[in-house]
């Protein structure tokens, strides 16, 4: 013992200094390469992270979002402001152009109808306003009477009949008069205004007609600009397109009402756009943020269109910002709670080595740890609980030693007492079978003599020597079935019960049954057999299933003074099982007492002044047969009204 411990301790102070070593890289690991470290460590850290990159992300999606939200905001806030001034300044310019032009109707009703002075007032309408390429004075019923063009001079054969003409008929009816807008040749958006000529009675004595271009509002729309690259375009009641600031386009006579904010405008002209700077596709078939605005005096609407990805692409910016902003917080933040795992799981880990090299067995070996917290007062524990142990350890053998021999010592006590006891049981199991065989050669004597001295083969007696001896046998009876029901279950115990399976007949085998209770019992018990009367053969073992049904009989006869015993049996050939039920209307059992009715030596009343006799072995054979045979055996019973035992078997 002595050379076993001193080479155990050179052993461990080899081993202190490479323990050393070992704290003191793992140390710069810890400081180098804190995620690979130790379990508390790394759960710090995943922890730490996941929670920090959480509440990080959250945040920055919350931030991303509403900045986001207050960029679709701010566009759709200028969006919808531009068009309402875009609109508002086209319909100001129209507006100006029709005062102009019913500036010009006032002063030509001052003079006769066709005279020079109209012709004059009309031609300088003309001259004077390049957007009026064309006038016209019609009379009340219906023919040109003066017409002036910036194109070509109209002679009197040139005046045409308007009468059927609906920039004619308006105006007589009292109304001003502002057409479709149509395209020249050349691609140029025009339209017609027409008014009314009010006599002196306040009637209407003819109809003033001009040809307006509208083609100044193509630089109205050209110098609507907003965002990267918004821009906007015209379009009249049908979805035409009548201005844009690329003028190739109008010259196509696009029609737009496929476009989903023209088509918007063309289902409600008056209704302001419900959902400015919606994303959709626009005029030169890409996405675009698009809004419109009604020009309600005029029927037109200008839309709005900005390229989506020059109108997010702040969005786009702060998208990657945002993500950079993540990366770089995450990383820093990783390096700050790795270096706060360092920090507070570093005693944690020398503390960990500490107990690594002491449970090594270097009971020497103290943790030296100074940080004036619970790891502090923890280490000074672990280290007095070294001592401890050291000390401890000196006397550890000894009590072992001890201990061994102690437990030696009891465990021959036990092995002697063992045998004795298998010996004890063999010796009674042994003499059990010898006694019963021995008892029953006797007994069988004593009750053949009986019988003969009954029949009167030996000579006559009287009445009362007969019921003597009717006594005699029934006790004699009694005993012969304790010796035999010990008989088996010796057998049973010895482990020497063998199984015969044949083939018989089941109604056969239960009227051989039946036949031995034909005979009185001397008590009010009434017997009721219900079982197949036909040829069915069943295969099990007859012996064995006899000695159940015995049993389970005469536990009934046992127990019911009066009324019936019933006996059921029935066989389903689908499933190959043999049922049988005995049911009385004994006694019955407590409820407590069930689950123990078919233990050995069991007796369901167990006092020492109990009503009926038996050792306790019937049930119990019954039990251990029905095993064997694979079966199983149930009990269902109350007390008072009776019991029922339901045997199953495979047949």
């Amino acid at each position: 013992m002595a050379t076993s411990l001193t080479h155990k301790t050179i052993t461990l102070e080899r081993a202190l200094p490479s323990a050393r070593l070992l704290a003191v890289k793992d140390w710069r690991n810890l400081i180098g390469a804190p995620i690979g470290g130790g379990g508390i460590r790394r759960r710090f850290l995943l922890w730490g992270l996941s929670f920090f990159g959480l509440t990080l992300t959250l945040v920055i999606i919350a931030s991303y979002s509403y900045t986001e939200r207050q960029i679709r905001r701010d566009a759709v806030q200028l969006q919808n402001e531009i068009a309402s001034v875009t609109a508002d300044r086209i319909n100001n310019y129209v507006k100006r152009k029709i005062e102009r032009f019913s500036d010009t109707a006032n002063a030509v009703n001052l003079y006769a109808l066709g005279s020079k002075e109209q012709q004059l007032l009309l031609g300088l309408l003309v001259k004077n306003d390049s957007s009026f390429t064309e006038a016209s004075i019609i009379d009340s019923k219906g023919m040109e009477a003066v017409k002036v063009s910036d194109r070509k001079v109209y002679f009197a054969s040139d005046l045409k009949d308007q009468s059927k003409a609906t920039k004619f008929i308006k105006p007589m009816e009292g109304q001003d008069y502002i057409s479709r807008v149509y395209l020249s040749v050349h691609g140029q958006p025009y339209v017609t205004i027409s008014i009314p000529l009010w006599g002196t009675a306040q009637n209407i004595v003819g109809v003033l007609s001009v040809e307006a271009d509208l083609s100044f509002l193509w630089e109205v729309i050209e110098k609507v600009r907003f965002g990267a690259a918004g821009y906007a375009y015209l379009v009249d009641e049908q979805g035409n397109l009548i201005a844009h600031g690329d003028a190739s386009l109008v010259s196509k006579k696009l029609n737009l009402r496929s476009l989903e904010k023209v088509r918007e405008f063309l289902i409600n002209p008056t209704r302001a756009d419900a959902s400015p700077a919606k994303e959709s596709r626009g005029i030169m078939d890409r996405p675009v943020l698009s809004t419109y605005a009604p020009i309600r005096g005029l029927g037109w609407a200008v839309i709005l269109e900005e390229p989506s990805d020059a109108a997010l692409a702040n969005v786009d910016l702060l998208k990657r910002s945002a993500l950079m902003l993540l990366v770089v917080v995450l990383v820093a933040g990783a390096a700050i709670m790795a270096w706060l795992s360092t920090r507070i799981t570093g005693p944690i880990r020398e503390l960990h080595e500490g107990a690594k090299i002491i449970g090594a067995g270097n009971l020497d070996y103290r943790v030296a740890i100074a940080t004036g917290d619970e790891i502090e007062g923890l280490a000074q524990q672990f280290n007095r609980m070294a001592g401890e142990l050291k000390i401890s350890y000196a006397t550890l053998e000894q009590k072992v030693k001890d201990k061994t021999s102690e437990l030696e010592k009891a465990n021959s006590e036990l092995e002697h007492a063992y045998a004795n006891l298998l010996r004890a049981n063999k010796a009674k199991d042994e003499f059990l079978s010898v006694m019963s065989h021995e008892l029953r050669t006797p007994l069988n004597v004593v009750m053949g003599y009986t019988g003969m001295i009954k029949e009167g083969v030996l000579g006559p007696i009287n009445p009362q020597q007969s019921r003597a001896l009717e006594k005699v046998i029934g006790r004699s009876t009694d005993l012969l079935i304790m010796i035999s029901q010990i008989l088996q279950a010796t057998s049973i115990e010895a482990g020497k019960a063998q199984v015969d399976i044949r083939e018989f007949d089941v109604g056969e085998f239960l009227d051989g049954i039946k036949s031995n209770y034909d005979f009185p019992l001397g008590k009010n018990v009434v017997f009721h057999w219900d079982y197949p009367r036909e040829h069915l053969i069943v295969k099990t073992d007859a012996a064995k299933l006899k000695h159940i049904l015995q049993n389970l009989i005469n536990n009934s006869i046992k127990f019911t003074e009066t009324g019936s015993i019933s006996i059921r049996a029935a066989f389903t050939s689908q499933m190959k099982m043999l049922q049988i039920e005995v049911e009385d209307t004994g006694i019955g059992i407590q409820k407590e007492m069930l689950p123990s009715v078919f233990n050995i030596f069991h007796q369901v009343d167990s006092s020492e002044t109990r009503s009926y006799g038996g050792v306790g072995l019937g049930l119990y054979i019954v039990k251990k047969y029905t095993d064997l045979l694979k079966g199983t055996i149930r009990v269902e019973s109350e007390l008072g009204k009776g019991s029922t035992f339901t045997l199953t078997l495979p047949c």
